[in-house]
């Protein structure tokens, strides 16, 4: 067992936590890829008390073939078993196959997982090639021999690298995670042979199996810093690196060998209960728990990490336990392996299911149930051991609920026990407390008049107005990340007059250009010669329809764009979002027939003017048709979000799109008219714009506004359109994994990013327990 990187993920629990013993089930927090560049290395706070319960199964699953290694990524519920054939991709929750990426047939192949950038790494001993398999696409992106007979291999995700023993010449050879390039060897001497990460120490342990011991590689400096004689041969391995320790397993030994990474030295064994057969073949951790899971024959054993206690939990289950690595989900505290042809996931005594971890709104009621598992039926007792709730905010039995009264972040410890053993397990959690506000007139006109108001306080900043009709959506939706490239508002019109609410508005502006986008069957002149009141220079921008127009308003704009975003000019949903993102990238939203099977002439002419290497496409297949979305890629990289409605749409557009920001704006997404003056906001301000329910906000939402770090959320759209369980931010429900102690993924737009016009597409699917990674194909979905 090598140490995976600590990624967490809250399950939708409710389909296999047993019913009679599962506690109060609550909606937390998903991660969002938000982290522009690499990710930080942090660990994953934890302590326990393990005590004497047992165990119960999560599920088995049958392969069909033998199972010879197993990985896990928590943040995505999901178990990776390495088969012959390649590797097979089961959900979690249920042990479902999810998908199963083919490789060369081969023997004992080993995998490894890198949850913090979605990636497993699959190494084929038999011919030597390490292999990496992107979860977004469930695929192969790219694979790399490594010299000698490569036997075992491990992440650091902290550091992006894959290192690889090398068998019979002695070495670790380091892999870089995106670039596939190998990094100098490192000479261990001997057979290298299985291999460990203490990833907060930036500290490997490597078997020498020919020694036997233990040699201790410094991963910064690529040198070794102690070598540890063992007493026999190990086969199983696992790190601790909260306590920056090794367990290791021997088929010639019923001890578990102990070696202290930090002390470069060996520790006392650790005897396995007698009487159950000779060995230890198998070990795995789970640092939540602080529990080491090891198998001795028929037995499956515990280790208290904390004080060397070791107690029997099975006295049956280990003759089922056949690969040497155990995997455990760090937040629902499932421990996985492989059972010859089948994959076998287990309960541990005790866990929590849900983040607490979220935003929370200053001044509304807040209450959010703690949801858990204990093996005992009777219920858990919650505690916060450290650290303090937002002022405002109190714990009673399993809620947590008040109204918060200071803005802020706030960091505590919340610990769960089971009164009956005492076994209990801690967890660190934040709670942000953020304000939210308003801005929303009598009607869409008047509303987009108060987001003029808001985004340009001072009219001296204003460069150029747009005005667009109110009534129909096309031509305000290409107008939005316009006026925020010409640093103005976009004012909605009624298409026969000048609202008196617009004309104030644009008097307090006093701007010296006016952009009027559309023709006369859409803004009358009685609008033009009203506003030829309001300022010197008022300007017609129009095509022969809506994507003529589109056309002309980004040319218009624009005299270069390396990045277009392109929607459907049919329909609305897509676009709101993405002209909010296209604005704050100073990239223009293009407007297509989405029907087309190929793009036309104008566009083509147009993306050639503008320079455009890099085409963001939104929409699935009901939308955008993939024969038009295959024929950009020959004007540029292609970046095609699809979501499964519109929403998830919106929160793929954010996620691409942004690393941070102090303001996220909320839209109603049913209708079009507040969220088409809030995309210039959004646009000019770089505030990620979300479309939402007008009841309540979608849970992924809620998280991307937590991993965004926003301190500030504004409603644009009174409460007819936006309710003030909005307001509340009140979740639509849906299952959440904010796991604030560790960090987000990298993004996918950094993933894919760069390339040429060569005729490539991808399909983005961000990591999220609310987006399962591969239930569908991408693109399919529509609205």
């Amino acid at each position: 067992m090598r140490d995976r990187a600590a990624a967490v993920r809250i399950p939708e629990h409710s389909q296999t936590a047993p019913p009679r013993r599962r506690h109060r089930v609550v909606a937390g927090v998903a991660v969002a890829a938000l982290t522009m560049a690499g990710v930080a290395a942090v660990s994953l706070p934890a302590s326990a008390t393990p005590g004497t319960a047992s165990y119960e199964v999560a599920f088995s699953a049958a392969i069909g073939i033998s199972v010879t290694d197993v990985a896990i990524d928590s943040y995505t519920a999901q178990a990776f078993a390495a088969i012959d054939s390649g590797v097979a991709i089961l959900n979690e929750m249920d042990g479902s196959t999810v998908d199963t990426v083919s490789l060369p047939n081969t023997n004992n192949r080993q995998i490894d997982a890198d949850a913090t950038r979605a990636l497993v790494w699959t190494l084929d001993p038999a011919t030597g090639v390490l292999s990496r398999i992107d979860e977004r696409t469930n695929s192969v992106t790219g694979s790399v021999p490594i010299p000698g007979n490569p036997r075992d291999l491990v992440v650091d995700h902290t550091t992006g690298k894959v290192f690889v023993t090398t068998g019979t010449l002695g070495t670790v050879v380091p892999v870089n995670e995106t670039t596939l390039a190998l990094g100098t060897a490192i000479t261990v001497g001997g057979t290298a042979f299985r291999i460990g990460v203490d990833s907060q120490a930036g500290l490997l342990y490597v078997v020498n199996a020919a020694g036997p011991s233990v040699v201790l590689v410094d991963e910064a400096a690529g040198s070794v810093t102690g070598t540890v004689p063992l007493p026999a041969a190990p086969l199983a391995l696992t790190v601790d690196a909260d306590h920056h320790r090794a367990y290791l397993g021997s088929l010639d030994s019923d001890s578990v060998m102990v070696v202290d990474g930090a002390g470069k030295a060996l520790g006392s064994p650790i005897a396995v209960p007698s009487g159950f057969g000779h060995g230890v073949s198998a070990l795995g951790i789970d640092p939540t728990t602080q529990t080491v899971i090891g198998r001795n024959a028929n037995q499956v054993f515990r280790i208290n990490t904390e004080n060397g206690a070791i107690r029997t939990w099975s006295s049956t289950l280990g003759a089922y336990v056949l690969t040497t690595d155990i995997v455990a989900d760090v937040f629902t505290n499932t421990v996985i392996y492989g059972s010859g042809a089948a994959v076998t996931g287990l309960w541990e005594p005790v866990s929590f299911l849900g983040s607490v971890s979220g935003v929370v709104p200053t001044g509304s009621p807040y209450s959010q149930q703690i949801s858990s598992w204990s093996i005992d039926a009777s219920p858990l007792t919650f505690a916060v051991t450290n650290g303090s709730l937002p002022p405002g905010l109190t714990l009673n039995s399993d809620t947590i609920s008040g109204t918060a009264t200071t803005p802020g972040s706030y960091t505590f410890d919340l610990t769960a026990t089971v009164p009956s053993n005492g076994e209990s397990v801690t967890q660190t959690y934040t709670l942000r407390v953020v304000t939210v506000n308003r801005t929303a007139g009598s009607d869409r006109f008047a509303t987009s008049v108060e987001v003029s108001k808001a985004a340009y306080p001072d009219p001296a900043t204003v460069g150029t107005v747009y005005v667009a009709n109110g009534i129909s959506f096309p031509d305000a939706l290409s107008g939005g990340p316009a006026a925020a490239q010409d640093s103005g508002p976009l004012l909605l019109t009624a298409p026969g007059y000048l609202p008196a609410s617009v004309s104030d508005e644009i008097a307090r502006l006093h701007p010296a250009h006016i952009v009027v986008v559309g023709g006369p069957a859409v803004v009358s002149d009685d609008v033009l010669t009203t506003l030829r009141g309001l300022s010197t220079d008022v300007k017609r921008v129009y095509g022969g329809d809506r994507f003529g127009t589109s056309q002309a308003v980004i040319r218009h704009s624009f005299t270069s764009a390396p990045t277009v975003y392109v929607s459907t000019g049919l329909n609305f949903p897509d676009s709101l979002s993405a002209g909010g993102a296209a604005g704050s990238l100073h990239a223009p939203l293009l407007l297509v027939n989405g029907n087309a099977t190929s793009v036309d002439p104008a566009t083509a002419q147009l993306l050639h003017d503008l320079g455009t290497t890099h085409i963001v496409v939104i929409g699935g297949s009901a939308v955008m048709s993939p024969s038009l979305v295959a024929d950009f890629a020959h004007f540029g990289t292609v970046l095609h979000l699809a979501g499964v409605d519109r929403f998830d749409s919106s929160q793929q557009i954010v996620e691409t799109a942004f690393a941070s920001s102090n303001r996220v704006i909320l839209a109603n997404g049913l209708n079009f008219p507040d969220a088409l003056g809030a995309s210039a906001w959004s646009g000019k301000s770089a505030s990620p714009l979300f479309i939402t329910l007008g009841g309540c906000v979608p849970q992924r939402t809620l998280d991307d506004i937590f991993f965004l770090g926003a301190t500030n959320v504004t409603l644009v759209g009174g409460t007819s359109v936006l309710a003030p369980e909005v307001a509340g931010l009140t979740s639509c429900g849906g299952a959440s994994i904010v796991a604030p102690a560790y960090p987000a993924l990298a993004p996918v737009v950094a993933k894919k990013s760069g390339g040429s016009a060569s005729g490539s597409v991808t399909y983005d699917h961000p990591v999220a327990p609310t987006l399962p990674v591969n239930p569908r194909t991408h693109g399919d979905a529509g609205h």
